[in-house]
């Protein structure tokens, strides 16, 4: 009985692995694509905050 469930979670794995890997990857390529943009948003503001004449890090101050 025991045998028969671990034969079918491994076929069922076996099965799906391949488009589990075609997930993670694609997860995996928008985590780091989401980074970047993040990264180059933030270089961005910070270049265009030290070319106004403020210093970078002072967003939330008023007056």
């Amino acid at each position: 009985m025991e045998v028969t469930g671990v034969g079918i979670a491994a076929f069922v794995a076996f099965v799906l692995a391949p488009g589990l890997s075609s997930v993670l990857k694609s997860v995996a390529f928008r985590i780091r694509a989401s980074g970047k943009a993040e990264l180059l948003r933030a270089g961005g503001e910070s270049t265009r905050q030290l070319s106004d004449g403020r210093r970078a890090g002072k967003r939330g101050r008023r007056g």
